[in-house]
C-alpha cells in the first residue's frame, strides 16, 4: 500500500467533505490525514498506525485531532483496490468512507542532495496577524528551523527507498510558548513528507504531543 494517495472522504449522515491525504512508506508507517476549511475555522485529524504488509488493513489505530494534546482511539478499513485505496475509517463518534487515488509524485526517485534547501510558509492568523515556518534540510539530512511563536526545530530527514519520493522525518520542538497555548507543542515529532511541484514544495505532516496539520513549505 506504499504510496502518496489523496481524495476526498465524505461523513456518514452527512454532506460534510473533508480533504483526505494518505502518506504510506515502504516500512508500512501511515498517516490518514482529513482537513477542512471553511471561512470560520480549520477543522481536522490524523489517524496514524502501521499497516504492514498487504494490500488491505483492518484494525484499531491512533489518531488526534487538530492542535489537540489528547490522543484518541480509532478504527480503520482499507483496501488497496485497482490502485486506489477504498475503505472506511471511524472517529469521534463518526464514521467516514473514503476513494483515495495513488499520485505519480510517490514514483519519482528522491534523495537528501535533491531535498535538501531552505523552505519556508506563512499563513495569517485569524487576528490578521502573519506566522512564519522556516525549515532547513541539509545534504547529509539534517534538520534545522523555526517558527515565528519562538518554536525551534532540530531533526533529521531519511529516505530509506531512494526509488520512491517519501521522506521520514524526526523533529524535537523547543522553545514554545511564546504565544498562545503553543508550550504544549514542545517534544518529539515523527512524520512523513514527499518532494512536489518540481521539486519546489515539502508537503509533510508530524505527530508528536500535538498534531500540527499538514504542511506545505515551499523553496
Amino acid at each position: 500500500m506504499a504510496g502518496y494517495y489523496k481524495g476526498t472522504a465524505v461523513r456518514a449522515d452527512s454532506d460534510r467533505t473533508f480533504d483526505a491525504v494518505v502518506l504510506i512508506d515502504a516500512e508500512g508507517n501511515a498517516q490518514w490525514s482529513l482537513t477542512r476549511a471553511d471561512i470560520f475555522n480549520n477543522d481536522g485529524f490524523v489517524l496514524f498506525a502501521n499497516v504492514c504488509c498487504e494490500s488491505q488493513f483492518t484494525g484499531d489505530v491512533t489518531a488526534k485531532e487538530l492542535g489537540e494534546t489528547r490522543t484518541r482511539d480509532a478504527s480503520l478499513q482499507v483496501e488497496l483496490a485497482s490502485g486506489a485505496l477504498q475503505g472506511q475509517l471511524h472517529f469521534d463518534r463518526d464514521d467516514y468512507s473514503f476513494t483515495l487515488n495513488p499520485s505519480p509524485d510517490y514514483d519519482h526517485a528522491v534523495s537528501l542532495a535533491t531535498l535538501a534547501g531552505v523552505y519556508t510558509h506563512t499563513d495569517s492568523t485569524i487576528f490578521g496577524q502573519e506566522v512564519t515556518l522556516t525549515l532547513t534540510i541539509d545534504a547529509d539530512g539534517r534538520l534545522t528551523g523555526s517558527y515565528s511563536n519562538g518554536c525551534v526545530f532540530n531533526g533529521n530527514a531519511s529516505i530509506p527507498d531512494p526509488t520512491h519520493n517519501m521522506v521520514q522525518l524526526q523533529v524535537d520542538l523547543a522553545n514554545c510558548g511564546s504565544h498562545g497555548s503553543s508550550k504544549q507543542w514542545n517534544g518529539a515529532y515523527s512524520g512523513l513528507g514527499v518532494l512536489l511541484s518540481g521539486d519546489a514544495v515539502f508537503y509533510h505532516s508530524v505527530i508528536g504531543p500535538t498534531w500540527l496539520g499538514p504542511q506545505s513549505v515551499e523553496r
